[in-house]
Parts: structure tokens; sequence; C-alpha cells
């Protein structure tokens, strides 16, 4: 009983975290909107696609074998935490370094001071996001989410007073915007290192030993995670293609929007994932599809309800990023049944992820690439903005498929291999007593 009110507790507190994740998000890109032309929104959403891109990969590489692992016996130990940490970053430093070069290349060429400072906003911002993830990621993981959403607070509330201030000081640009939303992170991820710091050690014996363990492990899941984003990146440029800068901000917009039960769908993720892995190992496949069938009703419930939302008041509720987006409220409504569609594919990964089985997660990741950039390019020339939508929505329906096809593999895989052990046991045991 006490330990169904602790997951209760965790699960409020987990949904409070988020919607302060999801509020930052939303008011930061409202703030950018209501700052900057159709065209400059554009061009920061795209820039964003990047950060968005680099940031799942850290999470496929980084944080989903720490947390596949940190349980397992062997792994639960300072010094893997410690070789996580240093993994992080790594990563973080070299992809902050590559865009800072490429706006230094591309300002040479261009001889364009402000797509300098630009970039190197962005590789500044990048930097902090990723390490502020990796905090979330851990804090998750060892289930400390009160913690988190403290810290998550502090971080939101850093970064939107930053960005009022340069609003009211009219000093707002996009490279300032940048500067605001890695700046807001940095005071608290230092408080989380300084609160963790006993609960890890850095041994650089085993720093290098770690990593190829957990590539070995996620190798597989960075092939997804690159296949599964594809189509958040290239479906932008797409439209930048056929509707120019105006429609990709007004995409961005729309996303944005949305956006908030996307970020719903992450965090109930993040803690039932880590759940999700806890009950395959203690109470086996029943449990692990117990805690599945939990998410699914509950997100799945949540993210209709916002579709129905969508459906009724979807321009009322863009107007408020400026009046001129009242007019796509259609494409809010069907991106929203993107989100429905694609979540449950995420949802259900959850169980190869606690089968170990990586593999698994890129054909249902391929399926959604494939299918969503195919109706992607065929739908967008035809039907705009909402061409773009239903192609996420035919994606994650594929994506969906496929993982229930792969998980339902794995399971009857685990079965098999359970009643073969219980048949060699008993086996076993009638020669023992004959004998």
């Amino acid at each position: 009983m006490n330990d169904r009110i602790s997951q209760v507790k965790n699960s409020i507190i987990a949904f409070a975290d988020q919607i302060t994740v999801s509020a930052g998000t939303f008011l930061s890109v409202l703030l950018v909107s209501r700052n900057c032309s159709e065209a400059e929104m554009g061009v920061f959403s795209l820039a964003w696609t990047i950060v968005a891109f680099v940031r799942t990969v850290q999470e496929r590489a980084i944080a989903a074998p720490f947390l596949a692992f940190t349980y397992s016996p062997g792994f639960d130990r300072p010094t893997f935490r410690g070789s996580t940490l240093v993994h992080q970053s790594c990563f973080a430093l070299f992809c902050s370094t590559v865009i800072a070069l490429a706006a230094t290349v591309a300002w040479i060429l261009d001889s364009f001071q402000g797509q300098l400072l630009f970039g190197l906003s962005l590789a500044f911002a990048l930097f902090l996001n990723l390490a502020r993830d990796q905090m979330r990621a851990v804090s998750y993981t060892d289930f400390a989410v009160i913690r988190l959403w403290a810290l998550d607070i502090a971080v939101v509330a850093s970064q939107l007073l930053v960005l009022v201030t340069l609003s009211w000081m009219k000093l707002f640009s996009l490279t300032n915007a940048n500067l605001a939303l890695g700046f807001g992170c940095a005071l608290p991820v230092l408080v989380w290192l300084v609160r963790i710091r006993h609960s890890f050690r850095i041994d650089h014996a085993t720093v290098v030993s770690d990593w190829f363990h957990n590539w070995h492990y996620s190798r597989w899941l960075v092939a997804a995670r690159v296949l599964g984003t594809a189509p958040i990146v290239t479906v932008p440029w797409l439209i930048l293609c056929f509707e120019g800068k105006e429609g990709t901000g007004a995409y961005a917009v729309c996303t944005s929007l949305v956006g908030v039960s996307l970020m719903f769908v992450t965090g109930m993720n993040n803690l039932f994932q880590p759940r999700t892995v806890l009950e395959f190992q203690r109470n086996g496949v029943r449990g692990m599809l117990t805690t599945i069938a939990e998410s699914i009703g509950l997100i799945g419930f949540v993210l209709i309800c916002i579709s129905v939302t969508f459906w009724f008041y979807g321009g009322q509720l863009l107007t408020i990023f400026g009046p001129q987006y009242s007019k796509y409220g259609f494409v809010a409504f069907l991106l929203s049944l993107s989100t429905l569609s694609v979540s449950v594919s995420t949802l259900l990964a959850n169980g190869l992820a606690a089968l170990k089985k990586s593999t698994g997660f890129f054909w249902g990741e391929f399926c959604y690439c494939i299918v969503t950039i195919s109706f992607a390019a065929t739908l967008i020339p035809m039907q705009g903005l909402a061409g773009a939508a239903v192609s996420m929505i035919l994606g994650g329906l594929g994506a969906t498929v496929v993982t229930a096809v792969m998980l339902s593999r794995e399971i009857a895989n685990v079965e098999r291999t359970q009643s073969a052990s219980v048949l060699k046991s008993t086996v076993l045991m009638d020669d023992r007593s004959i004998s």
C-alpha cells in the first residue's frame, strides 16, 4: 500500500513538474513570437530543430543506457554514475563546439556578424540545455521528483525573467533569446551537481569501458532516434521550401501550442519508463505489461481531451501568439492527433527498454521516418501545413504498429526462454530424485 501511495505521489509531482517545463517552453516561444516577425520566428524554430535533434541523440546515447543498467548488479556503483556524467559533458562540449565552428565559418564566408552571434549564442544555449536534460534524466531515474521540480521552477523562472526584461528594455533579439534560454539552466544545474556529488565518483579507469558497454547497448537506440527525429527536423525545412519562412514560423507556433501535450507525454514517460523497467525486474512480463497499460490509459485520456479542445478552440488559442495565426487552428488539431498517435509507440517502447532489446526501437523509428517524410514530401506541396500534420499522424500510426509487433515478438522470446529454463530445472530435479 505504501509503495502504491508513493507511486501516486510521484506521478502527481512529475505531472506538476512537466506542467512547469511545458509552461516555460510555451511562454518562451510566446515571447519570441510577440517580439519577432513571422520570418524571424521561422529562423528561430529551424535553429532549435537542430537543438532538439542533438538533445534526443543524447537521451538515447547516454541517458537511456544509464536508466537500463543502473538497477542491474554491477552497475549500481558510484563510478558508473560518474562515467555517465563524463560522457554527457564530452558529448555536450563536442556538439556545442561544432555549432560554434559552423557559425564562424558561415560568418567568414558571408561576412555577416549577426549570423556569428546567433550561432555562438545557440551553442551556449545547447551546452547548458543538454546539462539540464542530464539533470532531469538522473533525477527521474532516482525518483527524486520533488527536488527536480524545485530545480525546474528555478530554470523556468530565470529564463522567463530574462526574456521579459529583454522585451521591456527593447533589447529583444534572437541572439539574446538564446542567451536567456541557456543562462536560465546554469545555476540550477550547478546546484544539482553539488547536491548529488556524494552519489558519483569519476574513475578514469572505468570511463572508457563504461562508454563502450553503454554504446554497445545504445547504438541501435541512437540509430533509431536519428531516424525518429529526422521527420521533426526535415518537415520544417520542407515547409520552408514550399511555404517560405512565414509558413515555417506559423508551423512553429502551432507545434509550440501542441508542444504542451508533447511535453506532458515526455514528462509522464520520464516517470513511467523507469517504473516499467523496475516492474519487469520485480514482477516479470505481467508487471511490465500492467505498467504499460496504465501509462497508455492515463496519457491517452489526457491527449484525447487536449485534441477535443483544439478542435473547438484551436484558432482562438493561437491568437495569443498573434492574431495572424488564428487561421491555423485546424493544423493545431491535426498536430495534437499526431502527438496521440506517436505517444502510444513511445509507451510501448518502454517495454523494449525493460527487456533490454534496443534493436526493437530501430524498426519503429525507421517506419516513422520513412512514412512521415514520404507523405510530407507528397502532401505539403498540395495541402500546405495541414499536409505536414497529416504526414506526422500517419508516421505515428505506422511506428505504433511496428513497435507493438516488435514488443510482442520479444515477449514471446522471453516466455519461451523462461519455459525452457523451467523445463530444464524440472528434468534435473527428476534425475536427482531417481538417483
